[in-house]
């Protein structure tokens, strides 16, 4: 039956009613009630009121009700006073308004009790709560806002409902619609990109560009990549919805037919997800080529060999066990540029995807054999003969990581009595295994000493980062290692050794070994060719490469190099590290804002102006035989300090000084 009325819920029942309703089992009015009534004749009665009813159950209704007031077709009594406007009408609750100067007003706008509005501001068809702040030239065009929400000068606001609370920042744009819950933050230009809704107390980022209703994360950042990779926690942040969506940004800016290279390490969750952005590489008309589960050295080998024109390596966050990353790689292995990102992000948020017809979809292929292809160029770039006739006793544990199938053969072949310790694959041990390192490097260390083994190495689980033990069962540190390496390169090549350093490296050795030819500076900045041309690349936290074999980090082949330099020289890693100049190194992180880092490097910099200083990356000072360097994180909110010295009490020395120097930039 149709009818122009509708049942608006409100019903007027006698006490007896209640008797009918069973207990312990659903019971709907309409569909079981009403229907008993008629059956036993019991009179219902109906009451056809006139007036204005809507279910504003649903935002579109929510703002359509709110529409149908302004525009009068409520017979609703608007609260306060009426101000006429050139273009409009303005009903204003607090008696001792006084309208700024600019204000421009179209159609109807309410104001509650306590509202201020800034110069220039412009009204339509709005309603603005209680205590509400709208900044010098914010606009609001059929939008609602709650009580005591703050916009920033310069926003534009239209079809949104912002519940009590938030904050918009300056120059924001909401133009497609939105609902937004109370406590959420909106920074400066940021944008939505459809009617979208924000769910309570989340963190828009400044500059960010939101595209997806943020319901289950704290924060949608500004940039969708840092560093190459994206990284988010798994299923909230980083959905297979939004792995999808990656897959098809990252699909049209590549050629169709051509073939992209994926791996992954061996947790459910980057399987979930690889699975995911496949659907969305392949809707692009983008072949792949799956290598599965592998160490991350080996899918860069690959890519740097031939076949594919870009990659991803799907992992668990080496930073957060909760949260998964994706790793963009381009043909010749290196992470993406930011150029490359901004494209992806490009399509990513305004999903202009390419898709292909029904028979040009991409296909999946498995290559087999990558771990032979690996082994033979593994073998082929190390002093085999030089390791077996050392006949080396090595303990290594691979933290339940993907190298088990790799590095312990790769020893074998090399001669080396090796005795492995977590070697298979353990989901639950992986992700807990950055609350366990201590505890991992503590049973190395134990075992090397108790075995009286010539070396211990810990790689770790995605085969990037490498760290030592020594012969006296010690355990080394980053900066350790690299002094190791560089000492023995010096004597296995007397003929010189071009190096490539971070900022962050000790210099000890700088002005002692003069065959090492030492430049430092930014990996990123360096193109494929030119890593080409270095015998030796570090970067920090342990990640090392060997360019004429790959020229990213290789925690496995950076092992085998250290136990050939070993041979090669007749010495053990103690006697080495042990006759180093003395000296003494700290890395500290300081929390930082994002936004007072600019103030910080300034104050640095202005500190620094009667020193020897050097500015290649972040702000490094000498201070006799001291030097110290600070550094922001391109990414996290914490500025790094660096300090080395000619022994502890130096170096503590000029740590406490710096970071309460850095503690009073940021306090202004």
């Amino acid at each position: 039956m149709f009818s122009d009325t509708v049942n608006t819920g409100i019903y007027v029942l006698e006490p007896e009613v209640l008797g009918r309703i069973p207990r312990g089992r659903p019971f709907d009015f309409s569909k079981d009630l009403f229907p008993s009534f008629l059956r036993d004749d019991v009179p219902i009665y109906g009451y056809a009121a006139k007036g204005y009813w809507r279910d504003v159950g649903d935002p579109d209704a929510y703002r359509e009700a709110t529409a149908d007031v302004l525009a009068g077709k409520v017979a609703l009594t608007l609260p306060g006073r009426r101000l006429e406007t050139d273009e409009g009408e303005l009903w204003v609750e607090d008696g001792a308004f006084s309208p700024p100067e600019g204000l421009r007003v179209r159609g109807r706008a309410v104001l509650g009790p306590g509202v201020a509005l800034g110069t220039g501001v412009a009204l339509e068809n709005a309603v603005v709560g209680p205590g509400c702040r709208l900044g010098d030239g914010a606009e609001l065009s059929s939008s609602v806002l709650w009580r005591e929400v703050r916009v920033g000068a310069g926003a534009r606001i239209h079809r949104a409902v912002l519940c009590d609370r938030v904050r918009v920042g300056e120059a924001v744009r909401i133009e497609k619609g939105a609902v937004v819950a109370e406590g959420t933050e909106i920074g400066d230009r940021a944008s939505f990109e459809r009617d979208l809704m924000v769910w309570p107390d989340k963190k828009v980022e400044a500059g960010a560009v939101l595209s997806a209703n943020l319901v289950w994360g704290d924060k949608w950042k500004k940039s969708v990549f840092e560093a190459g990779a994206v990284e988010g926690r798994t299923n909230i942040e980083l959905s297979p919805e939004f792995a999808a969506k990656l897959g098809a940004a990252l699909g049209t800016i590549l050629r169709p037919n051509t073939a992209l290279l994926v791996g992954r390490d061996y947790l459910r969750a980057s399987r979930m997800l690889k699975r995911a952005f496949l659907g969305g590489i392949l809707s692009t008309g983008v072949d792949v080529h799956d290598v599965k589960m592998v160490p991350v050295p080996v899918t860069r080998y690959k890519l740097a060999s031939f076949g594919e024109v870009a990659g991803a390596y799907f992992q668990q966050s080496p930073s957060d066990s909760r949260s998964a990353q994706i790793v963009f790689y381009d043909e010749a292995g290196n992470r993406i540029d930011t150029s490359l990102e901004k494209s992806i992000e490009r399509i990513f948020f305004k999903e202009n995807f390419r898709r292909v017809d029904h028979a040009e979809v991409g296909a999946i292929r498995e290559l087999a054999g990558i771990d032979g292809f690996y082994r033979e160029g593994f073998l082929r770039e190390v002093d085999a003969d030089a390791i077996r006739a050392r006949r080396f006793r090595v303990v290594v544990d691979l933290d339940n990581g993907t190298t088990g199938e790799y590095l312990p053969p790769l020893l074998n072949a090399l001669g080396c009595r090796t005795v492995v310790l977590n070697a298979y694959p353990d989901e639950r041990r992986l992700t807990r295994r950055m609350y366990d390192l201590d505890r991992i490097l503590k049973q190395t260390e134990d075992i090397v000493g108790a075995l009286h083994a010539d070396v211990g190495f810990y790689v770790s689980p995605g085969g990037q980062n490498l760290r030592l033990v020594d012969d006296r069962g010690r355990v080394r540190q980053d900066h350790e290692l690299l002094l190791l390496i560089l000492r023995l390169l010096a004597r296995c090549r007397p003929q010189g050794a071009r190096v490539f350093l971070p900022v962050t490296a000790p210099r000890v050795l700088d002005e002692l070994e003069p065959t090492l030819r030492i430049t430092r500076g930014k990996t990123t900045s360096l193109r494929t060719s030119e890593l080409m041309d270095y015998d030796f690349v570090s970067e920090a936290d342990g990640k090392y490469a060997f360019p004429k074999f790959l020229h990213a980090p290789d925690a496995m082949f950076a092992a085998a190099k250290v136990l050939e330099l070993l041979a090669r020289a007749g010495a053990d890693a103690s006697e080495v590290l042990d006759g180093l100049p003395p000296y003494a190194y700290e890395r500290r992180q300081i929390p930082c804002p994002h936004e007072l880092k600019g103030r910080v490097m300034r104050r640095m910099s202005e500190d620094s102006v009667d020193k020897e200083a050097s500015f290649v990356d972040g702000v490094q000072v000498n201070l006799g035989e001291t030097s110290v360097l600070l550094l922001p994180d391109p990414y996290r909110p914490e500025i790094h300090l660096v300090v080395e010295g000619p022994d502890t009490a130096a170096v503590a020395r000029e740590l406490a000084a710096y970071e309460a120097k850095v503690r009073d930039w940021m306090a202004g």
